[in-house]
């Protein structure tokens, strides 16, 4: 028999399924359903796993993914909500830093190199999408669009150092390291195709590389706090 816990899962996934298809054929009316009932079900699954008594871990990211559901729909919404579906992403990715850095930050040559890493990705794809918004006389979002970029930076980074951490179990490590690559992947690509042009795989892969993004650091978020308890 099927529990209301796993329910919300399944309907997550089925709604996410649907929202890409919808992205994919341009049915707005679909996407206008399916795309914020796929958080709104993680949202409820996230919720019904949480113990009676929750870490302050799990209400952080709790709060990134309300705010993550506010961002979709702004962007969703007929006309140029660019700015506030920004601002609600940008507030969502400073609650999952919190979330992965509440022990305190990673801070050792491995945990570095990473920073250096996603530094050079970050700045390379910047200058691409700067020039492009300079060039289309789009200076307004310059800054921005750069300040999202930084934490959406560090978000990545320290979503990947859960994985030099002791107390992650290497499992939940990895999703949460491949949940915040994905999410800077699916970012970089809405950017990209906004700023500088259309892109291969299009709003298709931008809206399955998010959902997977939001599912897996989520899966690795309870992990976490279950292993803990």
């Amino acid at each position: 028999m099927i529990t209301i816990t796993a329910l919300f899962l399944i309907l997550c996934l089925i709604f996410a399924v649907l929202n890409w298809i919808a992205v994919s054929i341009q049915n707005r009316r679909l996407e206008y359903v399916a795309k914020p009932a796929t958080l709104i079900l993680l949202i409820l699954w996230f919720v019904s796993r949480l113990p009676s008594d929750p870490p302050s871990l799990g209400w952080w990211f709790l709060s990134g993914l309300v705010f993550s559901l506010a961002g979709d729909i702004f962007l969703m919404l007929p006309g140029d909500h660019f700015l506030k579906g920004l601002v609600a992403f940008l507030i969502a990715h400073i609650a999952y830093i919190i979330t992965f850095n509440l022990a305190g930050p990673v801070l050792n040559w491995t945990s570095l190199l990473i920073a250096l890493v996603v530094t050079c990705i970050a700045v390379l794809i910047l200058r691409r999408l700067v020039a492009s918004m300079r060039t289309a006389g789009r200076t307004a979002l310059v800054g921005p669009v750069v300040i999202y970029a930084f934490f959406l930076g560090l978000t990545l980074w320290s979503a990947t150092t859960t994985l030099l951490r002791p107390e992650w179990t290497r499992f939940a490590g990895w999703l949460v390291a491949i949940g915040g690559t994905l999410f800077f992947t699916s970012d970089a690509a809405i950017a990209w195709n906004r700023f500088v042009g259309p892109h291969l795989g299009g709003r298709t892969f931008e809206m399955i590389t998010y959902h997977l993004a939001q599912i897996s650091l989520s899966v690795g978020v309870l992990m976490f706090i279950a292993a803990s308890i």
